[in-house]
């Protein structure tokens, strides 16, 4: 009995995957597309020229004192501030009535 209803159901696939595949293929086109005259686009031609515009650009580079006031700036803020002000956050939000409510 087993081997029967395997049977009725690897037919019963094969016959709904010959029945999708008309839906998987597309039908090839019927004419060749129609080519248009071509006109000058104004955005086309400026942005086929930025990238000579960018090699004329100065090196985006940081000097020496910048960095170092960067540093001085972005350093303890990422380790110190930011960090202390996400537990703090947190630790109130554990400490709060609706921290575990469902």
């Amino acid at each position: 009995m087993a081997r029967n209803s395997g049977r009725v159901l690897a037919v019963a696939g094969a016959c709904a995957a010959v029945s999708l595949v008309g839906q998987c293929f597309l039908p090839g086109p019927q004419a060749a597309p129609v080519h248009e005259v071509s006109t000058f686009n104004p955005a086309l031609a400026a942005s086929a020229a930025l990238p000579v515009l960018t090699m004329l650009a100065e090196d985006a580079e940081a000097k020496y004192g910048d960095s170092r006031r960067w540093s001085a700036v972005l350093v303890p803020l990422t380790t110190l501030v930011i960090p202390a002000v996400a537990m703090g956050i947190f630790t109130i939000y554990v400490s709060s009535d609706d921290a575990f409510y469902q």
